[in-house]
């Protein structure tokens, strides 16, 4: 039987028991969540586990698209791996691989345990600041930073004199007029003062083209305008600081936050595995024999210049 058809019959086998379940019949009782709606090889999948991870709260068709994508995933992953058993490797090794992955997810969620029990998320303001000014060298900005205002108007508006000066003087007086001149002329005006933007960024608010180079546009305080069809562009950049200065600080605030994060972690982290291993020496809980790994290692054959050039030789055929 063709394998679609097969996962089709199961997504209806599962949907038609869990919609039945959702409207109260009685075809699905705990005691027949072990029922088998799917098999790959000698692998069975029980209805079971298709409830025990299925959201609560699903019932009638949701429920039934959540069975069905559920078989269709634990099909095709024991396909793959059933597959990759075969051709990838030995059987031996897929075992070492597995339980290496098994014990590295156990070891992440010890590292959890930890970290939840003793974490402190508070960070101040003055722990992001002395952070900043620690690792000053890792904020160096690495393209132009800048605020500014870009207003559009019609051919037709008639107070262009007035928006120029209201834009002019929008880094003293701040953006009030104009947004009141906007408001009331139903103009579209892009408030970019409120937090620092890539020049880039800056630029996608005008009718540019990206592969044009717009440097001289970078100038701080003057009022510029572009024009695209019947539309033009008023814009001015209040403030700018250049490529290779020091990001301001309100704009890496929360990139401090996580790395203040990363770095408790990493602490607690370590703390915790040094009392490990400071209690287990205490206990002569491990033993490395140094000696007899050296002689191991000392005993193994070693290549001759000539096998190295032979490989090589080998290689470049």
């Amino acid at each position: 039987m063709n394998m679609k058809k097969v996962i089709y019959i199961f997504s209806i086998m599962a949907a038609t028991m869990v919609v039945a379940c959702s409207s109260g019949d009685s075809i699905i009782s705990r005691n027949k969540d072990n029922r088998v709606v799917a098999t790959v090889d000698n692998k069975e999948l029980i209805l079971g586990d298709i409830l025990r991870d299925m959201p609560e709260g699903l019932t009638g068709a949701d429920s039934a698209t959540f069975a069905k994508m559920y078989i269709d995933n634990w099909v095709l992953n024991n396909l793959k791996l059933a597959r990759a058993e075969k051709v990838l490797t030995t059987q031996e090794e897929v075992n070492r691989l597995v339980e290496g992955y098994r014990q590295s997810l156990i070891m992440r969620q010890l590292d959890q345990y930890y970290v939840d029990e003793e974490l402190n998320t508070e960070i101040t303001d003055e722990q992001i600041m002395t952070h900043y000014k620690l690792h000053s060298q890792q904020f160096t900005l690495d393209h132009d930073k800048v605020k500014g205002i870009v207003v559009r108007v019609s051919k037709d508006f008639r107070n262009s004199s007035s928006l120029r000066e209201a834009l002019s003087e929008a880094s003293k007086n701040g953006i009030q007029e104009i947004s009141a001149m906007a408001e009331k002329h139903d103009l579209q005006m892009n408030d970019l003062t409120g937090e620092w933007v890539t020049f880039s960024d800056f630029l996608s608010y005008l009718p540019t083209v990206r592969t044009r180079n717009y440097d001289n546009l970078l100038s701080k305080g003057k009022v510029q305008t572009m024009k695209a069809d019947d539309v033009t562009f008023y814009f001015t950049i209040i403030d700018i600081i250049e490529k290779g200065k020091k990001a301001p600080i309100e704009s890496v605030t929360d990139d401090i936050r996580r790395m203040i994060y990363a770095e408790r972690r990493s602490l607690i982290i370590e703390r915790y595995e040094e009392e490990l291993k400071r209690e287990a020496m205490e206990k002569r809980r491990i033993e490395i024999n140094d000696a007899e790994m050296m002689h191991a290692l000392e005993s193994r054959p070693k290549i001759t210049t000539e096998e190295i050039e032979l490989d090589e030789v080998k290689e470049s055929i």
